[in-house]
């Protein structure tokens, strides 16, 4: 069955943390994270395997990476905190975000049985803006100065998505098709009808 996004979610492998490390030495790292630092190859590798967030890459179609997902499980069960950044700048204002972003809330909350999944942006950064105003994301507050770039300080967003209101915006989906699953359990009850399962006792 086609993909009917323009991206997919793939495993970070040896070859990835050099293309992840330019895209920390550009203005893509200022926008995403509020910091403006450069990351070599084999930091990042150590990072990923040291802190409790995972990540995944976003492909292209021609399975070219162009970005990087994050999301990382709170103390508290079901409850998410996720990032995004596409990497090349000229790839912005394409869509990509917006569907890699779309992937990682389905794992979320169709694989993970995430409750809560929150996000975070500096206000300078128009397109997470536009996303948090939207009217998918819930705005729960702004945190004031929370960001320095270009000599002065900027706040932040936050904001989340909790479960009831996810599945109320999206269209209906399913990974496997009701037909399918239907099928499935009719093969089942059949076999089971002409070859009962004998209960064992002790």
């Amino acid at each position: 069955m086609k993909n009917k996004y323009s991206v997919t979610l793939e495993p970070v492998t040896g070859g990835d943390y050099e293309t992840i490390s330019q895209w920390t030495s550009s203005k893509t790292w200022v926008y995403t994270s509020g910091i403006h630092s450069y990351s070599s190859p084999a930091d990042l590798e150590m990072f990923f395997k040291r802190v409790d967030d995972r990540f995944l890459l976003v492909c292209a179609d021609d399975g070219q990476a162009i970005g990087v997902v994050s999301w990382k499980e709170t103390e508290t069960p079901g409850n998410y905190v996720v990032g995004s950044m596409i990497g090349d700048p000229e790839m912005w204002g394409a869509g990509f975000g917006l569907e890699s972003g779309i992937l990682l809330l389905d794992m979320l909350f169709d694989s993970r049985n995430a409750h809560r999944v929150q996000f975070a942006c500096g206000v300078f950064n128009r397109r997470a803006v536009e996303n948090f105003c939207s009217g998918l994301i819930r705005i729960e507050g702004v945190l004031r100065d929370y960001y320095f770039i270009d000599g002065s300080y900027h706040d932040a967003l936050v904001g989340s998505i909790l479960r009831d209101e996810y599945y109320a915006a999206r269209e209906p989906a399913e990974i496997v098709p009701a037909p399918e699953k239907e099928a499935s359990r009719t093969i089942l009850e059949e076999f089971l009808t002409k070859n009962p399962i004998a209960l064992r006792t002790l």
